[in-house]
Formats: structure tokens, C-alpha cells, sequence
């Protein structure tokens, strides 16, 4: 068995210093430099981390990071008062700020998607 001290995500961007203003100024997020990249302190534990790759960045095909907020709403227009705009999926009925609520919570999440900078998909989940 594999003994494992530390667990943490990480995810690529094209430009380190736009990633990090975005997590830091956009999102309010705690962002420390480190050798391998950026550490988003998203939960008080295991950090986040985000990594440079260039031109050799693509933007992942999932959402890469969600964060719990206690007011979607609150948080969306934040986002649209910085000019982040949300990303409507057609499979989902989204409301007219774009967020898609779950009249049920046994059926999913409250939610909204963004993208960053790096064009990453980074959720919001209604706590």
C-alpha cells in the first residue's frame, strides 16, 4: 500500500502572473508563488496547484476547480461586475444570470461556470 502525506489538484495555464491576478484580485483567493507554480489556498488545507505551460497550454475539457460559495447570486455579479462572463451548457436550463438552480439538491447542485484567463472551466456551487 502506498503511504500517501499530502494530496493536492493541480491544472495548467498559458501565463503564470494573468493566472495569479485572476485567482488573487478577480476571485479573492489566498496565492502563494512556489517552484512549481502557484498555490491556491482554496481550503485552508491541501492547496491548489497552478502551473505554467505556455503555448503548450490547452484549456482542460472538465471543470478543473469548484468553489463552494454561500450566495450564488452574490457571486455572479461579482464575477460580472470584474467582466467575467458565465458559460452556458445547452443540456442545462440556466436562469437568466446564467446560473442553473436545482429544485432538488438529491439531483444536483445549484451551479454556475467561468472561465479563467487560460480559458479553464472553474465552477460555482451554491453551498
Amino acid at each position: 500500500m502506498v503511504t500517501v502525506q499530502q494530496a493536492f489538484s493541480s491544472f495548467s495555464v498559458d501565463d503564470l502572473d494573468v493566472a495569479e491576478s485572476f485567482y488573487r484580485d478577480v476571485l479573492g483567493l489566498a496565492v502563494s508563488r512556489t517552484a512549481m507554480g502557484l498555490e491556491l489556498d482554496v481550503t485552508g488545507g491541501s492547496p491548489v496547484v497552478v502551473y505554467a505551460k505556455g503555448t503548450a497550454h490547452e484549456p482542460a475539457s472538465h471543470t478543473v476547480l469548484n468553489l463552494v460559495v454561500p450566495d450564488i447570486d452574490a457571486a455572479v455579479a461579482e464575477l460580472g461586475h470584474e467582466g467575467v462572463e458565465l458559460v452556458r451548457y445547452p443540456p442545462f436550463d440556466h436562469d437568466a444570470a446564467g446560473v442553473v438552480r436545482s429544485p432538488d439538491p438529491e439531483q444536483g447542485p445549484t451551479v454556475a461556470w467561468f472561465r479563467d484567463p487560460a480559458r479553464n472551466v472553474v465552477g460555482l456551487i451554491a453551498a
